[in-house]
């Protein structure tokens, strides 16, 4: 999994307040895998723990979970979720998918990837380490954007960029590798994954208002965040164009941005 650079102690904090679009694609995902009491389970890309603490309800004590994260900030907050009252049978760890050396061959009932696996740069390597400690007819699962799903988001705002001569200034969820659904359905084939199931749902990110949504886009610490470099003259001019955009966009259950999330489970054969 990619370094974060872009991280910062904020960063993180601000993350653990508005992830909560990544958290519910993942409680659907924990849901569909069948983790269940007494699961040894890995959480990679874990953030800041929150899919953690539902699935540590779920495994109980007699389970053990462990998340490993590339974001020491994250991990840190995800370890401050336990430390009242913390269960030994839950552990964070800072490290890469493509290297579970602190994890046993063939120990694991179930590995997930919530929203992380589109940040993992070498994706063969990733699934093979998944593969070795994952127990026979164990189960890796995971919810990643599908890479021909067009961007909603993106097409409201590049043209207001554009007038500005701006729209290659930022990049679009930087550092981002992602896969279409045959690609994937290759790649968990291709490291002895069968049983392999990919669902494609369309996911929508609900927006109250145009403020919310502009704010955003201005956050420093996010991969999203295209304003957040412009000058401050200019950036006014494009805050109220994007907001007139976005109240014609508008319906009474609020404006949706999603992208086409690939819902995808395999098993380790016996």
């Amino acid at each position: 999994m990619s370094e974060i650079d872009w991280d910062s102690p904020k960063g993180a904090e601000k993350y653990d307040r508005n992830c909560d679009h990544q958290f519910q694609k993942g409680q659907v995902l924990v849901e569909m895998m069948g983790i269940k009491k007494g699961d040894f389970v890995l959480d990679v890309g874990c953030g800041t723990g929150r899919q953690a603490l539902n699935v540590a309800e779920i495994i109980g004590p007699a389970g053990q979970l462990t998340g490993i994260d590339p974001s020491s900030y994250r991990i840190e907050l995800a370890r401050k979720k336990f430390v009242e009252g913390s269960p030994g049978n839950v552990r964070f760890l800072v490290g890469q998918a493509e290297n579970l050396r602190a994890v046993p061959d063939n120990s694991i009932n179930h590995a997930y990837f919530c929203s992380s696996f589109h940040w993992v740069d070498d994706k063969k390597t990733a699934l093979n380490e998944i593969y070795r400690v994952l127990l026979p007819e164990g189960r890796v699962g995971m919810t990643t954007l599908d890479r021909n799903s067009p961007n909603k988001m993106r097409a409201l705002v590049d043209p207001v960029l554009a007038k500005y001569n701006i729209e290659k200034r930022h990049e679009w969820h930087r550092g981002m590798k992602k896969v279409t659904a045959p690609e994937l359905h290759d790649l968990l084939s291709g490291t002895g994954f069968t049983g392999i199931s990919i669902e494609p749902r369309a996911v929508q990110r609900k927006y109250n208002s145009p403020g919310e949504f502009l704010q955003h886009l201005e956050e420093k610490d996010s991969p999203e965040g295209v304003l957040k470099d412009i000058p401050e003259e200019i950036r006014k001019k494009i805050r109220k164009e994007i907001t007139e955009e976005f109240r014609k966009a508008h319906t009474p259950e609020g404006t949706g941005f999603g992208n086409i999330t690939l819902f995808a489970i395999a098993t380790k054969p016996n």
